[in-house]
Protein backbone atom coordinates (compact mmCIF):
# COMPACT_ATOMS: atom_id res chain seq x y z
CA UNK A 1 0.00 0.00 0.00
CA UNK A 2 0.95 3.54 -0.82
CA UNK A 3 0.05 6.66 1.12
CA UNK A 4 0.01 10.21 -0.23
CA UNK A 5 -0.95 12.73 2.08
CA UNK A 6 -1.82 16.95 0.91
CA UNK A 7 -1.29 19.00 4.32
CA UNK A 8 -2.70 22.44 3.25
CA UNK A 9 -1.30 25.80 5.18
CA UNK A 10 -2.78 28.35 7.59
CA UNK A 11 -6.55 29.49 7.43
CA UNK A 12 -7.03 27.10 4.23
CA UNK A 13 -9.83 24.44 4.80
CA UNK A 14 -11.23 21.59 2.99
CA UNK A 15 -13.80 23.32 1.97
CA UNK A 16 -12.16 26.05 0.13
CA UNK A 17 -11.16 26.40 -3.57
CA UNK A 18 -7.28 26.30 -2.40
CA UNK A 19 -3.69 25.54 -4.47
CA UNK A 20 -3.64 22.32 -1.91
CA UNK A 21 -7.34 21.32 -2.54
CA UNK A 22 -6.67 21.43 -6.71
CA UNK A 23 -3.75 19.64 -6.48
CA UNK A 24 -5.30 17.05 -4.17
CA UNK A 25 -7.79 16.85 -6.82
CA UNK A 26 -5.96 16.53 -9.37
CA UNK A 27 -3.51 13.92 -8.59
CA UNK A 28 -7.49 12.03 -7.48
CA UNK A 29 -8.46 12.19 -11.10
CA UNK A 30 -4.93 11.03 -12.37
CA UNK A 31 -5.77 7.48 -14.05
CA UNK A 32 -2.48 6.05 -13.61
CA UNK A 33 -2.30 7.40 -9.43
CA UNK A 34 -5.61 6.48 -8.81
CA UNK A 35 -6.01 3.43 -10.99
CA UNK A 36 -4.43 0.61 -7.97
CA UNK A 37 -6.84 0.15 -5.15
CA UNK A 38 -3.07 0.55 -2.79
CA UNK A 39 -3.00 3.81 -3.73
CA UNK A 40 -4.96 6.51 -0.80
CA UNK A 41 -4.93 10.08 -1.74
CA UNK A 42 -6.04 12.15 1.18
CA UNK A 43 -5.80 16.03 2.08
CA UNK A 44 -5.51 17.14 5.16
CA UNK A 45 -5.62 20.73 7.10
CA UNK A 46 -2.64 21.73 8.70
CA UNK A 47 -3.61 21.74 12.89
CA UNK A 48 -4.86 17.97 11.98
CA UNK A 49 -5.10 15.81 14.89
CA UNK A 50 -1.59 13.94 13.53
CA UNK A 51 -1.31 11.57 16.64
CA UNK A 52 -4.81 9.99 15.28
CA UNK A 53 -3.60 10.51 12.28
CA UNK A 54 -0.39 8.97 11.99
CA UNK A 55 -2.17 6.19 14.31
CA UNK A 56 -4.74 5.82 11.40
CA UNK A 57 -2.26 5.55 9.00
CA UNK A 58 -0.48 3.34 10.38
CA UNK A 59 -2.81 0.85 10.30
CA UNK A 60 -2.66 0.55 6.73
CA UNK A 61 0.72 -0.78 6.79
CA UNK A 62 1.80 1.40 3.70
CA UNK A 63 5.50 0.37 2.76
CA UNK A 64 6.25 4.46 2.78
CA UNK A 65 4.52 7.74 2.67
CA UNK A 66 4.50 10.32 -0.08
CA UNK A 67 3.50 14.27 1.91
CA UNK A 68 3.33 17.03 -0.39
CA UNK A 69 3.08 20.22 2.13
CA UNK A 70 2.49 23.76 2.08
CA UNK A 71 3.26 26.54 4.62
CA UNK A 72 2.34 25.13 8.12
CA UNK A 73 1.31 22.21 6.43
CA UNK A 74 5.08 22.08 6.38
CA UNK A 75 6.40 23.75 9.07
CA UNK A 76 4.23 22.35 11.09
CA UNK A 77 2.18 19.37 9.76
CA UNK A 78 4.33 17.26 7.96
CA UNK A 79 7.07 17.17 11.08
CA UNK A 80 4.21 16.15 13.32
CA UNK A 81 2.52 14.00 11.34
CA UNK A 82 5.99 11.88 10.01
CA UNK A 83 7.70 11.85 13.60
CA UNK A 84 4.97 9.89 14.31
CA UNK A 85 5.39 7.01 11.76
CA UNK A 86 8.18 4.05 11.75
CA UNK A 87 8.21 4.20 7.72
CA UNK A 88 10.42 6.00 5.47
CA UNK A 89 8.38 9.33 4.09
CA UNK A 90 9.29 11.40 0.41
CA UNK A 91 8.20 15.07 0.95
CA UNK A 92 7.43 17.47 -1.45
CA UNK A 93 7.69 21.32 0.11
CA UNK A 94 5.98 23.97 -1.00
CA UNK A 95 7.01 27.46 0.77
CA UNK A 96 7.06 25.81 4.36
CA UNK A 97 6.59 28.43 7.39
CA UNK A 98 7.92 27.48 10.80
CA UNK A 99 5.62 27.19 13.18
CA UNK A 100 6.02 27.93 16.85
CA UNK A 101 5.27 25.63 19.56
CA UNK A 102 4.26 29.21 21.30
CA UNK A 103 1.68 31.38 20.73
CA UNK A 104 4.10 34.67 21.67
CA UNK A 105 6.74 32.71 19.06
CA UNK A 106 4.81 32.50 16.21
CA UNK A 107 5.05 36.45 15.52
CA UNK A 108 8.67 35.52 14.59
CA UNK A 109 7.30 33.84 11.33
CA UNK A 110 7.23 37.01 10.21
CA UNK A 111 10.64 38.85 11.21
CA UNK A 112 13.21 35.88 11.09
CA UNK A 113 14.21 32.68 8.95
CA UNK A 114 13.98 29.54 11.83
CA UNK A 115 14.84 26.28 10.94
CA UNK A 116 11.71 23.67 10.47
CA UNK A 117 13.40 20.35 11.72
CA UNK A 118 12.32 17.31 9.92
CA UNK A 119 12.36 14.02 11.34
CA UNK A 120 15.06 11.43 10.41
CA UNK A 121 12.65 9.15 8.77
CA UNK A 122 11.88 12.37 5.69
CA UNK A 123 13.70 12.77 2.58
CA UNK A 124 12.88 15.79 1.04
CA UNK A 125 12.94 15.62 -2.89
CA UNK A 126 11.63 19.17 -4.09
CA UNK A 127 11.61 22.20 -2.25
CA UNK A 128 10.00 24.90 -3.86
CA UNK A 129 9.77 28.19 -2.28
CA UNK A 130 9.40 31.82 -2.84
CA UNK A 131 11.61 34.78 -1.12
CA UNK A 132 10.83 38.65 -0.89
CA UNK A 133 7.53 38.26 0.24
CA UNK A 134 6.84 39.46 3.75
CA UNK A 135 6.10 36.06 4.48
CA UNK A 136 8.88 33.86 3.16
CA UNK A 137 9.89 29.91 3.09
CA UNK A 138 11.89 28.80 5.96
CA UNK A 139 15.06 26.63 6.07
CA UNK A 140 15.08 23.20 6.60
CA UNK A 141 17.35 21.06 8.84
CA UNK A 142 17.67 17.40 9.97
CA UNK A 143 15.71 14.45 7.85
CA UNK A 144 17.31 11.42 6.14
CA UNK A 145 18.32 13.97 2.96
CA UNK A 146 16.82 17.45 2.18
CA UNK A 147 17.26 18.34 -1.39
CA UNK A 148 18.17 22.25 -2.31
CA UNK A 149 15.11 24.62 -2.82
CA UNK A 150 14.07 26.00 -5.87
CA UNK A 151 12.96 29.96 -5.98
CA UNK A 152 9.80 30.65 -7.89
CA UNK A 153 8.60 34.36 -8.78
CA UNK A 154 5.58 34.11 -6.58
CA UNK A 155 4.16 35.31 -3.12
CA UNK A 156 3.19 33.14 -0.10
CA UNK A 157 -0.09 33.21 -1.25
CA UNK A 158 -0.08 31.93 -4.67
CA UNK A 159 2.82 29.48 -4.76
CA UNK A 160 0.54 26.31 -3.71
CA UNK A 161 -1.68 27.01 -6.69
CA UNK A 162 1.66 27.34 -9.00
CA UNK A 163 1.85 24.98 -12.13
CA UNK A 164 5.79 24.11 -10.80
CA UNK A 165 4.38 23.01 -7.15
CA UNK A 166 1.44 20.87 -8.99
CA UNK A 167 3.82 19.51 -11.62
CA UNK A 168 6.54 18.72 -9.01
CA UNK A 169 4.30 17.37 -6.88
CA UNK A 170 2.61 14.79 -9.57
CA UNK A 171 5.70 13.57 -11.41
CA UNK A 172 6.90 12.33 -7.42
CA UNK A 173 3.46 10.95 -6.93
CA UNK A 174 3.72 9.29 -10.32
CA UNK A 175 7.62 7.96 -9.10
CA UNK A 176 6.79 7.15 -5.74
CA UNK A 177 3.83 4.82 -7.08
CA UNK A 178 6.40 3.26 -9.76
CA UNK A 179 4.33 4.47 -12.81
Amino acid sequence: MKVIVIISGFTQKMHQHTGSRKLWREMRLLKDLCADKEVVIQLKEWNTDWKKYAKYITSLEPEDVLVCAYSWGGGYGMPQFTKRLKMPVTCVMCDPVYHSPTPLGRWKAFFDRWAIKVPKNVSVVRWLMQEGDKLDGDPLKGGASICKPEILEYNHTEIDDSPEYHKAAIQIAKTFIGK
